[in-house]
């Protein structure tokens, strides 16, 4: 028995160092689309789910790696922070004021988190307020319920971002969302322009494409925390089982969402096989992809 206990305890031991590792680590995930409503590329790099985590000095790795990307725009869906610990909303500011030097839009819509810190009877509304005036004054483009055209690289293009009620979030509940909301609290999608939309919440994924956003960016799920490699994520932060849009990109109806697995963790703090994730989209001019196609085929 003692023998058995010995090896339990080395086991644990061993699982605790390499959760203690990972946790330090992300990855950088590429993903590459066409669009026929771009005449050029267009690179995003997206941020989610940070909860005041921190990788190394001032997030230092973390910037690095925003800026070898090379990206165009820098998209946040929410949950920078974790509403309770306001002490730590200094580290996800800091970081943000970073990444606002590097001469690159950076664009940010409420997570829950975020929104649970506006409510009137939260303890950190106070301090919410005054880390959301340093977003601002740092050039953040906050979007809630609202849309906004940038010209990026030449191009012009539609984002919009999207806040959702907190009972999308509710624990032990199967994720709920009025059909239609979109649509009420951002009115019609843009056909002249590439449609791009932050929602924190993935679970919505087909209103979002049936909307008409060309290209969604979500977090939130974390990528299921623990992953079987073939399978999937095992469960959602609604503890729900094997959540179906969990991390990664999806093609619905020809529009692409991309679910980021998250830069943070909190309350459980483990990534089994689910290591953090910087994703990076690059956004080609359809047109490329035909003369691809053409001479690939002429070469054949």
């Amino acid at each position: 028995m003692s023998l058995l206990i010995g090896i339990i305890g080395v086991i644990v031991i061993i699982y605790m160092i390499w959760q203690w590792q990972e946790l330090k680590k992300f990855q950088v995930t590429h993903y590459e689309m066409y669009s026929e409503k771009t005449s050029r590329v267009l690179k995003i790099a997206v941020i989610s789910d940070l909860h005041s985590f921190s990788y190394g000095k001032d997030n230092e790795r973390l910037l690095q790696a925003v800026r070898e990307a090379s990206a165009d725009l820098v998209l946040i869906p929410g949950d920078l922070i974790v509403t309770a610990v306001a002490e730590k909303y200094g580290i996800s500011l800091d970081f943000v004021k970073r990444l606002c030097t590097l001469g690159v839009p950076v664009v940010f819509s409420n997570g829950n988190h975020e929104t649970r810190a506006t409510l009137p009877d939260a303890d950190c509304t106070q301090e919410y307020l005054r880390y959301r005036e340093g977003l601002i004054q740092a050039g953040v483009i906050i979007l809630n319920q609202e849309s906004i055209r940038l010209n990026i690289n030449g191009e012009t293009v539609c984002i919009s971002g999207l806040e959702l009620p907190l009972s999308a979030y509710e624990k032990w509940k199967k994720p709920y969302l009025e059909e239609g909301y979109t649509k009420a609290q951002l009115g019609e999608a843009s056909r002249d322009h590439l449609q791009i939309l932050l929602a924190h919440h993935p679970a919505f994924a087909e209103q979002y494409a049936a909307w008409g956003a060309d290209v969604t960016v979500c977090g939130h799920n974390h990528g299921g925390l623990v992953c079987i490699p073939g399978i999937g994520s095992i469960i959602s932060p609604q503890f729900m089982l094997f959540p179906k849009y969990d991390a990664g990109e999806f093609t619905i109806d020809g529009r692409k969402v991309y679910i980021s697995r998250g830069l943070g963790t909190h309350t459980i703090h483990i990534r089994i096989f689910n290591r953090a994730q910087l994703p990076v989209i690059t956004i080609k001019p359809e047109k490329q992809r035909h003369a691809l196609q053409k001479g690939l085929s002429e070469w054949n």
